[in-house]
């Protein structure tokens, strides 16, 4: 009887120290993994650029992104080409991130950052990010054309 008891004691402790660590705050997820064959998939525009009060979504009406699966993206127009990188990251313990760098030229400066990712779906995609400066939350979605 005293073995029976202990053996109860013994699989509840085991079964709640591994829950337990399940609820940690620190797990990385993957829930938006999916961004990574997503984006190759055809060309998006950027449908919203919002930073705080400013809306800056005309800056890029008129480019097409094109995300390759090396990493590699190309905003064009019939003007000009900017080429850039992209990667995604879950290494922080705070949220998945899509990674934008392109050149500090207007208007791509705007867009360099890490960006965390809001929703993934197979035509849109939602970013967000709290703005160094004074706090403001940016807001850029990137929708398949």
């Amino acid at each position: 009887k005293i073995m029976k008891k202990l053996f109860i004691v013994l699989a509840i402790t085991v079964f709640a120290a591994c829950s337990s660590d399940d609820d940690s705050g620190n797990v990385n997820t993957n829930e938006f993994e999916n961004i990574k064959t997503t984006l190759p998939q055809g060309e998006w525009e950027d449908s919203k650029l919002i930073d705080g009060q400013s809306d800056h979504t005309s800056d890029f009406e008129s480019f097409v992104f094109t995300f390759k699966e090396d990493g590699t993206v190309r905003a064009q127009n019939d003007l000009f080409t900017e080429n850039g990188t992209w990667a995604y990251d879950n290494s922080s313990s705070s949220n998945e991130e899509l990674i934008l760098q392109f050149s500090e030229q207007t208007p791509f400066d705007q867009i360099n950052d890490d960006w965390d990712i809001v929703s993934v779906t197979n035509s849109t995609i939602e970013l967000s990010d709290v703005s160094g400066g004074n706090g403001d939350i940016e807001l850029l979605t990137f929708t398949k054309l």
